[in-house]
């Protein structure tokens, strides 16, 4: 064995075990993320709506967004259970980067038609609220779960 690989790998080793056991330099504050700003929805008929999005995803803890209806502004904005929302999980979101979004929003198990980002299940009624928010992973270094923390939300449309 090459000696410069083992006292490398020694090093690594080492480093690893000393911050698995001494660092404890690390934040418990949960990371806030950006609301999405929500810039129009179009029916397609057949409960079946195109929805533009332009947001940013600023950090790796990142995952996608949830959905919100309600039958007014304020419901739609603040729902009594954050985890009552329909997802839109986005594997291959750009870092950092300002990007327009186009969602579907179905109640089918249809493919995502051709330019769309990423379909979200649910069934829209007309003239009800929608709003949205960032969804980024929360994960609890004491005991190891992870949950999802959403952002505030984002502005409101009406389903035409």
């Amino acid at each position: 064995m090459n000696t410069g690989h083992f006292l490398f790998r020694l090093f690594f080793t080492g480093l690893v075990v000393f911050c698995t056991f001494r660092c404890t330099n690390y934040s418990t504050t949960a990371s806030v993320q950006a609301p999405p700003t929500l810039i129009s929805i179009v029916n397609n008929g057949n409960s079946n709506f195109i929805l533009k999005v332009r947001a940013q995803n600023p950090e790796f803890i990142f995952q996608g967004y949830r959905i919100y209806s309600g039958t007014t502004e304020a419901l739609a904005q603040n729902p009594p259970d954050l985890n009552l929302g329909a997802e839109c999980f986005l594997a291959q979101a750009a870092i950092v980067q300002p990007i327009e979004y186009t969602f579907e929003v179905d109640p089918s198990t249809n493919p995502n038609t051709a330019g769309v980002s990423c379909r979200i299940f649910t069934t829209l009624i007309t003239g009800t609220y929608i709003s949205m928010r960032t969804l980024g992973l929360s994960v609890n270094l004491q005991d190891s779960t992870r949950t999802f923390r959403v952002s505030i939300p984002s502005n409101t449309l009406i389903v035409p």
